[in-house]
């Protein structure tokens, strides 16, 4: 597939490596030299400096051709007008990052797709609702799902005690079915896939599991994590995000939003209805404390500024509120944040860049999903008759060694595989992989009776 990208901000970065790995043409166009000269260390695709919004720079970067073309600058006109411009010019797909969630109203789309917009995204409704999703979540650090539900990703940390030292083949033996596989271990902030059960754990290993819901509880009960019951949230931080996140929250928890602005506290407590805002700052203990903060269920805190972000979910967490939420927009800022313990990590950059994705896949891939504390990303495939994966155990498919079988989902029936399951067709079937790997996997998942 030909990809055009304008935009070489960290959206833009993370999918020329994404394309890369999946074996797409990408070229890259932006008006910053130096943002460019990075990209070139990134990828190898073709860079073009310019405005998206310009014919001449358009036409020098082949979009006429482009199967797909990406506008994800920060000027929400710029791209609008980018990708009305490609489109007109032959793009056949074209996808526009926006700031104003007025576009994504379902009487307005049809304005939109009528110009040559394909497809918008609004980065901060992405983040908000993935917040939204892991409060409404139950289970601690369930992710991702599955099915609808079947299955799980179940992220768990060995904390110093009597799980570390103990083998994969031994923590497997809490339970007498198979309720969870180990598809991923992060250490000392490098992935790698588990191939061996007699693979001993270590201390502060961050362990990437495919559960079903009985192997989620079963998990969360042996390494002493509650289910506990969210029904109070603060938010630290009036930025659109956290509007967000408390508009759809308001009607189903108490929600209380801070905001040190004091003219911009008023303009959000106008434009919202049953969430109490308080002009102030947030990292003030004793405000928190007099609002509270020690019965509180939920912390989250979406300001701009990453530090404030993880320093604030300590604090949260030191007095004792059960679940912490950051938004880390500073990509290099992730690891640290997921080592100093803070509950979930949300990054608008790599979510967008993960729902931008799946516009690349064929048929043959579900869902396709980045994970912000491993390098690895987890693809649910549709397994087709007449593909190499079908109808052998998976002891005798010839698997990458960097890719694992997680997960298999057959009808409404979840399985977590062992070496003599075998799939069969139409099976949806959960990888965990590093993407270098990820272009072999989907060969196995190609029908034979077919030509690419």
């Amino acid at each position: 597939m030909k990809i055009l990208i304008a935009g070489a901000g960290d959206v833009g970065l993370h999918l020329c490596k994404m394309f890369e790995n999946e074996k797409h043409s990408v070229s890259l166009i932006d008006q910053s030299e130096d943002r460019l000269k990075i990209a070139r260390t990134v990828f190898d695709g073709h860079t073009y400096q310019g405005s998206a919004t310009s014919l001449n720079i358009l036409q020098l970067a082949n979009a006429s051709a482009c199967d797909l073309f990406i506008a994800v600058t920060n000027n929400e006109f710029a791209n609008v007008t980018a990708c009305i411009l490609a489109k007109k010019m032959g793009a056949k797909k074209t996808l526009c990052r926006i700031d104003n969630h007025e576009y994504l109203e379902e009487d307005k789309l049809d304005y939109f797709r009528d110009l040559g917009i394909d497809y918008m995204f609004y980065p901060e409704e992405i983040a908000a609702t993935e917040i939204v999703n892991l409060i409404r979540q139950s289970a601690q650090s369930d992710t991702l799902s599955f099915g609808g539900g079947k299955l799980f990703l179940h992220v768990v940390r060995m904390e110093d005690g009597n799980q570390s030292g103990q083998t994969l083949d031994e923590l497997y033996n809490i339970s007498r079915s198979y309720e969870f596989k180990v598809a991923g271990i992060v250490r000392d902030n490098a992935t790698y896939i588990p191939k061996k059960e007699n693979e001993t754990l270590q201390p502060n290993d961050l362990l990437y599991t495919v559960a079903t819901a009985k192997g989620v509880e079963l998990l969360k009960k042996y390494f002493n994590k509650k289910s506990d019951q969210i029904r109070s949230v603060i938010i630290l931080g009036g930025s659109r995000i956290g509007i967000n996140v408390a508009r759809k929250l308001a009607a189903t928890h108490t929600v209380k939003l801070f905001e040190r602005d004091r003219t911009k506290s008023f303009e959000i407590s106008n434009a919202l209805t049953g969430v109490l805002v308080v002009n102030g700052d947030g990292r003030n203990i004793d405000l928190l404390k007099r609002e509270g903060i020690e019965h509180t269920d939920a912390f989250v805190s979406v300001t701009g500024d990453a530090e404030v972000n993880m320093i604030a979910c300590l604090l949260a967490k030191k007095m004792g509120v059960k679940r912490t939420i950051a938004e880390i927009e500073n990509i290099d800022y992730i690891r640290l944040g997921e080592n100093i313990e803070i509950d979930s990590i949300i990054n608008k950059k790599i979510l967008s860049a993960n729902r931008i994705f799946s516009f690349t896949t064929n048929d043959d891939v579900s869902s396709i999903n980045c994970l912000t504390c491993s390098d690895a990303e987890i693809i649910e495939y549709i397994a087709k008759p007449d593909s190499p994966i079908t109808n052998k155990s998976i002891a005798q498919i010839n698997l990458p060694n960097e890719a694992i079988i997680a997960g298999i989902i057959r009808g409404n029936e979840p399985i977590i595989p062992d070496a003599q399951t075998q799939i069969r067709p139409f099976d949806r079937v959960i990888i965990f992989a590093m993407p270098r790997v990820l272009n072999e996997v989907s060969k196995l998942f190609k029908p034979n009776n077919r030509f690419f």
